[in-house]
């Protein structure tokens, strides 16, 4: 008996070889019909046996291409009509949108080898690609993702890969960026001087000469340049830093492939699994002491953060620099300044780094939407994105939701955007600091971008209550119905949307600074919360920032005021503590009275705050470099402590329940940290553990609730491992975010999972 079925396939079904292999799936099964892309996702009409259509039916959803995620298989009954065998047909623009962006992934294995075959016409080809691989969410322009909607529409095919493009048997049917060497991108070498060189094969032989005497170049990647150099030269990584206005945060490396990397780093079987992943992202992964690693790529943090190379120009570099040595390591970092957007156009990096480049490895292939590299890391029993771009985002879900369309604008800092329609959510890959009016432009940018593609016109607009913010200032110039989520609460609800819950729950947002309702600085929030509203159960004790932003930038400021809550001035004089050695009498009693009449200097309950006080404290960070350094500096002293029989605790105080750190300030100060390194690191090993049993306490107030841990506190591995190894998952499960960062990239989509649920 033959039927008729009319399917509508919604997700990650574009640039990822849907067609073909709805193609190849019909003909295995002798069925006729036709499929083809749309904006509302991939559309089939298809007829033949009962059986054979069940069988089809439960393939599209069971055993999909590699990169696809089917998130709905709707089939419609239909008519039975004359067969006339199966085709591809053109794409169509529907008004609805329901497809997925596809994230950019890393060259397949298939490709490689083609590369590295002599006998291939991609050998040696810096862009080859197929369905399984290639630049996805950076090239593309407009949906549906055809060529015409994507920076390869300038390239016009040559007879041989218009063949492949159109041949459904062929792996690079309608792969998008298909191209060879006689029709695709080029590769160019440019230093400050503007000498070009054009030569496919002499520009990574080149490039690699240069890395090999100490230079810095700029390679453009898939989604923007990389600044590198060589990892095992010491003047090379400083005149990088000096470069990036970047002292002490730590830099990624690529080596060539796993063996080399487990020279440098070791790691957990998921850690090396994320690895290898086409997702290719950066692992951050505990380092191992290696002569040849110079010290001034990591500084002393305990990790190191590694990838491999992700497209087929990085694994073209390595092969000449094989030449130079047999296990190369290369400093890979964001071609920007710290704080600006990642840079895409080769004359920009030459305006801006000008002689201090050695050469700009470029192509032109355009870059539509810049990506930076994703940070991944293990923690709390799992692998956890800290910054999703390449790879990982845009990040998108199916949901039942079927209200009005929502844009979130996220936070200042770790800015993302996330935008909500009928049946899906999604959220941006990582944009940056809002600080920067260039970062700014971006983030409009973006948003305009989603609008665009998925023709949003949203009717709710959701941001900050941080009056401050540039995106909660963006989104106040919109038409539309605006919402307003308080920073902690959207922490929480970034993770509740991850996990599709909608409360109540129990959370903990512990992060460096958000307003908070009483206008003060919070960020060691307990919260009983669900996806209507909040309530503030419980808090870390108050201090002064004694000179506001002026205290996060030195942390003795803030270590003064919350000895002056345990400590007369007199007596935290007396302690001569080398964290105001170089302090006078003046300084002292000016900073007295700041505290004192609390001008220009807030309350702050924030976490992220006590961990600068501690880090300074113990002698471990005079000024911060960069954005949660105090947090990696106490997390590696900790790992340094051996056994202790020291009790650390902090309690929660009164009906109010303040989380009291007093006590462990002033033990430390009877152990006098400051003047011995053992007990530095028992301090820290203590702090850590004592904020994990804090909220074991906590939760052992509402056994009924879920407990969620969110906001970059969290990125604290050692803190999550301790929280999660001392938890019984069976009495009381413990939530964190795996792939919605828990720091303020995930902001926007806490924003949205309300915005959603008000509407």
């Amino acid at each position: 008996m033959n039927e008729r079925y009319f399917i509508c396939v919604s997700g990650v079904v574009q640039g990822v070889g849907f067609r073909p292999f709805v193609y190849q799936l019909a003909t295995q099964h002798h069925l006729s019909g036709w499929v083809m892309n749309s904006s509302e996702g991939v559309k089939i009409d298809v007829q033949g046996r009962k059986d054979a259509l069940d069988l089809f039916v439960l393939a599209l959803s069971e055993r999909p291409p590699h990169l696809a995620r089917v998130d709905e298989v709707t089939c419609t009954p239909q008519q039975l009509q004359p067969s006339r065998g199966f085709s591809i047909h053109p794409s169509q623009q529907a008004a609805k949108v329901a497809v997925r962006i596809t994230p950019d992934q890393s060259v397949c294995p298939e490709c490689l080898a083609e590369m590295k075959s002599p006998h291939s016409p991609y050998y040696h080809y810096p862009f080859i690609n197929c369905t399984h691989c290639g630049p996805r969410y950076s090239i593309i322009e407009q949906l549906p993702y055809d060529r015409v909607n994507t920076t390869m529409k300038g390239f016009d095919f040559c007879p041989s890969c218009r063949q492949a493009y159109q041949d459904p048997s062929n792996r690079r049917y309608h792969a998008q960026p298909t191209s060879c060497h006689h029709c695709g991108p080029e590769m160019t070498l440019r230093d400050a001087r503007g000498t070009l060189t054009t030569q496919p094969e002499t520009v990574f032989v080149q490039a690699a000469e240069i890395l090999s005497r100490g230079g810095v170049i700029a390679v453009k990647g898939v989604g923007g340049f990389h600044l590198v150099c060589d990892a095992t030269s010491s003047a090379s990584v400083m005149k990088l830093r000096h470069m990036k206005h970047r002292q002490r945060k730590p830099f990624a490396v690529m080596v060539d492939g796993v063996e080399t990397a487990t020279q440098y780093v070791t790691g957990e079987p998921a850690e090396w699994q994320a690895l290898t992943a086409s997702a290719a992202p950066i692992v951050l992964m505990h380092r191992r002491v290696h002569p040849d690693l110079v010290p001034e790529v990591a500084c002393d943090s305990p990790y190191l953060g590694v990838m491999l190379p992700s497209t087929p120009l990085h694994h073209l570099l390595f092969e000449q620099y094989r030449c130079y040595r047999s296990e190369p390591i290369l400093v890979m970092t964001s071609g920007n300044l710290s704080g600006m957007p990642l840079i895409t156009d080769g004359d920009d990096m030459l305006h801006l780094f000008g002689e201090a480049l050695d050469g700009v490895l470029d192509h032109n292939r355009p870059i539509a939407n810049p990506c930076d590299d994703s940070i991944v890391h293990y923690a709390g029993s799992a692998m956890r994105v800290l910054r999703m771009a390449r790879g990982y985002g845009p990040f998108s879900g199916h949901h039942d939701y079927q209200g009005a369309q929502i844009v979130a604008v996220g936070a200042q800092q770790k800015s993302t955007i996330a935008m909500a329609c009928p049946g899906q959510l999604m959220l941006s890959p990582y944009i940056g600091d809002l600080d920067d009016p260039d970062t700014q432009q971006r983030h409009e940018k973006t948003i305009s971008l989603f609008q665009h593609l998925y023709q949003c016109e949203p009717a709710h607009w959701v941001c900050d209550y941080h009056p401050g913010y540039v995106a909660t200032r963006f989104a106040e110039r919109q038409s539309g119905q605006l919402l307003q989520v308080q920073h902690h609460h959207a922490h929480i609800l970034a993770v509740m949307a991850e996990y599709r819950l909608t409360g109540p729950v129990l959370g903990f947002a512990f992060d460096g600074t958000g307003m908070g309702d009483d206008d003060s600085v919070w960020g060691g929030e307990v919260l009983l919360a669900d996806t209507q509203g909040y309530q503030r159960c419980g808090y870390l004790r108050p201090f002064r920032l004694i000179g506001g932003e002026q205290a996060i930038r030195e942390p003795a400021r803030i270590l003064l005021a919350m000895l002056l809550a345990c400590y007369s001035l007199q007596e935290i004089q007396s302690l001569e503590l080398p964290a105001f050695q170089q302090w006078d009498d003046r300084d002292f009693s000016n900073l007295h009275q700041l505290w004192l009449s609390g001008r220009h200097s807030p309350w702050c309950s924030s976490v992220g705050r006590l961990f600068d006080a501690w880090a300074c404290l113990g002698g471990l960070l005079e000024r911060p470099d960069f954005d949660g350094e105090s947090g990696l500096k106490v997390e590696a002293a900790a790992m340094k402590s051996g056994q202790t029989e020291t009790l650390w605790e902090m309690h929660w105080m009164g009906e109010a329940a303040i989380l009291d750190w007093a006590p462990l300030l002033t033990q430390c100060i009877t152990a006098r940290i400051w003047r011995n390194d053992a007990v530095v690191s028992a301090a820290c090993i203590g702090l850590i553990e004592a904020l994990a049993g804090a909220i074991q306490q906590m939760a052992r107030r509402y056994p009924a609730l879920p407990v969620i841990v969110s906001g970059g506190v969290f990125q604290n591995r050692l803190l999550m491992d301790v929280l999660w190894q001392n938890w019984d998952q069976t009495k009381q499960p413990l939530y964190s975010g795996t792939m919605i960062p828990t720091n303020d990239s995930g902001i926007a989509m806490g924003q949205l999972w309300y915005g959603m649920h008000q509407c």
